[in-house]
């Protein structure tokens, strides 16, 4: 009997699930919507149900049963504490996979941008979060934690703050900043007194998603704006000093080498490349002595599940580079 490994990244905005064969052969990559118990109304009964259509679609499409799958490994976003942890692993157990490990979704950059499976990843989607994970096996997660962590970037809170700073310049005599303008007419406002209400109303009826708001921040960058620059390298700043405080309590100063993936679609798909020189600036600042590799990630994430599992059978590296060839296009 044919034996497989699956992967899985499941986020706020959409999901990846990726079928491989033990010689590191895709058989099939799925797509599905948001995976996130915090953001369903039904929490982890409705993750529950979620997540077992997502998978046995795929299984039951190539004929395969759960009971081939030699080695599973789930990121999954909403996975920040203890018991959430568990409160999944039970859900991915009771699905019927036997020997899985389960991660916050942005652990999975590392073994999707690193061969060995070591280093660092800052993510900037949805959301923010840092992940770090060391040759022992150690693991420590920075941010995604909503107002406990303070998160500064991810789409969702820098559209926040650029709505927020519009709101504060025009009745709190904030400062000047060409997002104002560019954000009245993009919402179809003559007054500055119908703000309020009219982005209220498109957020309610779907017309207006505050996280794309975010775009708005790197077109003013490039326009030089010193308002949103302000912004850019306040975000900045908090990721590097998360990426510090990574580098410090998992001792990765003591190595020959630091590691750092940049994932997630801010980063990604970013339109000005201020913040990540930034983040780099004061990073290698801020750990003189130390070599640091920085990397852009250019395969789905997902790719860190699948060589994290096959890494579990088979030793690290072995087939990152078969594994992220046939993902770089999805």
């Amino acid at each position: 009997m044919s034996e497989y490994v699956f992967g899985i990244d499941t986020g706020a905005t959409k999901s990846h699930l990726a079928l491989f064969n033990t010689e590191g052969i895709l058989v099939d990559f799925g797509y599905w919507g948001p995976l996130n118990h915090e953001l369903f109304p039904g929490s982890y009964a409705q993750f529950r149900d979620e997540f077992g259509k997502f998978v046995m679609r795929y299984l039951s499409k190539n004929g395969i049963s759960i009971n081939q799958i030699a080695y599973s490994v789930h990121g999954i976003a909403g996975v920040d504490t203890k018991s959430q942890h568990e409160t999944i692993s039970n859900i991915i157990a009771k699905t019927g996979f036997n020997k899985f490990t389960l991660v916050n979704d942005a652990f999975l950059g590392v073994p999707a941008g690193i061969p060995s499976g070591i280093g660092i990843c800052a993510l900037n989607g949805t959301g923010s979060t840092l992940a770090g994970i060391t040759k022992e096996g150690k693991m420590l997660q920075i941010g995604g934690v909503g107002y406990v962590s303070d998160d500064r970037g991810g789409g969702a809170r820098m559209g926040r703050r650029v709505i927020s700073i519009v709101y504060s310049e025009l009745f709190r005599r904030g400062r000047a900043t060409s997002m104002t303008p560019v954000l009245l007419e993009k919402l179809g406002i003559t007054s500055k007194f119908d703000f309020v209400d009219r982005v209220y109303e498109k957020i309610d009826d779907g017309s207006f998603n505050i996280g794309t708001t975010q775009k708005l921040l790197f077109e003013a960058v490039m326009a030089n704006d010193e308002v949103a620059k302000e912004l850019l390298m306040e975000i900045a700043v908090s990721y590097a000093n998360g990426i510090s405080g990574i580098i410090e309590d998992l001792k990765f100063n003591q190595e020959n080498e630091i590691n750092i993936v940049f994932a997630g679609s801010v980063f990604v798909k970013g339109e000005h490349p201020i913040m990540i020189d930034a983040i780099k600036e004061k990073v290698n600042l801020d750990n003189p002595g130390c070599r640091i590799n920085y990397k852009l990630l250019d395969v789905p994430p997902v790719a860190g599940a699948v060589n994290w599992a096959l890494n579990t059978l088979y030793g690290k590296g072995v087939f990152y580079e078969k594994v992220c060839s046939q993902l770089r296009d999805m």
